[in-house]
């Protein structure tokens, strides 16, 4: 129906090119890449027999993450401690789906993330989400408590290139802060309730007027 919608002429928020490449964490690195913007070294698992090949090729260290290629709210992300569990989860993925796409990824230790909510070519509302005690992942819904965040003029920069490079009009942008921040994906349908909380409101209202600036 998107699709119809959007040939039909319709303004959609986000369009369906944008949904795709976010939807896809292949398609994420891949942009990421081409446009020369700072990931962790990730790598695509080909088949199911394909494990110690990738593994020998991404070249790092335990624990790494296991990304499969589909999914939100960190469900699909896995922090893999051993070459033994690594085989053991990838055959399982491939069990229950042989045509399951799985990325290995470099683990960039961090105490936080950084959510960073784009309109366009403006950044709207930043927050930087804590990890979660006892887990790796930092994402809202798992139970990181957010607060608000300050980016450099570097960060916000490559925050709307990533944002761009999507073709996104409102999305999340999410990265891993540092010299050189490793940028991790682009969410096409950024929850804001985290960011609401940790701003103390501003963010939707921000949004629906910038959205009748376009109409």
């Amino acid at each position: 129906k998107c699709k119809k919608w959007e040939h039909e002429g319709y303004t959609l928020i986000n369009g369906t090119e944008c949904h795709d490449l976010c939807s896809n964490k292949v398609m994420t690195q891949i942009i990421f890449e081409r446009e020369n913007i700072n990931t962790p070294k990730t790598v695509l698992i080909a088949h199911a027999e394909d494990t110690e090949r990738a593994l020998k090729e991404l070249g790092s260290k335990f624990p790494i993450i296991l990304k499969t290629g589909t999914g939100t709210n960190g469900i699909g992300v896995i922090l893999v401690e051993s070459a033994a569990s690594l085989q053991s989860i990838v055959q399982l993925l491939y069990r229950e789906s042989e045509f399951q796409d799985i990325l290995l990824q470099e683990y960039i230790k961090a105490d936080y993330d950084v959510r960073v909510i784009v309109f366009k070519d403006e950044v709207i509302g930043v927050m930087k989400r804590p990890v979660v005690s006892g887990d790796f992942r930092s994402n809202v819904s798992q139970g990181s408590k957010p607060k608000p965040h300050k980016l450099t003029d570097f960060e916000k920069s490559e925050s709307i290139r990533a944002a761009q490079a999507v073709d996104g009009t409102i999305v999340g942008v999410d990265f891993i802060p540092g010299k050189k921040p490793y940028f991790i994906e682009v969410n096409n349908v950024p929850g804001l309730v985290g960011i609401e909380e940790a701003l103390q409101g501003s963010i939707v209202e921000k949004l629906l007027n910038k959205l009748k600036e376009i109409k």
